[in-house]
């Protein structure tokens, strides 16, 4: 449950990393530790099925929810 939780930290990490010009996700996973076992993930994805969506999902969950919110917030920002 806490590894899960975690993992959603780091993707919320990588998704203000991605909105945030200039700043790369790929440069944050390297140093979060994150990169190796995500693109592990990725490229087993059929053998490895369920241990690879215990990962990626959770991540990219926080992903998608960071780069909802942040680009709502720069749009409100911008708009006032």
């Amino acid at each position: 449950m806490i590894s899960h939780l975690l993992n959603i930290v780091y993707g919320i990490v990588f998704g203000v990393a991605n909105v945030i010009p200039g700043v790369s996700g790929g440069t944050m996973m390297v140093a979060m530790g994150l990169y190796d076992k995500l693109i592990h993930s990725i490229t087993h994805l059929k053998s490895e099925f369920k241990e690879s969506m215990k990962l990626l999902l959770p991540i990219f969950a926080g992903a998608g929810l960071a780069i909802v919110l942040l680009s709502r917030l720069f749009e409100f920002l911008l708009a006032n």
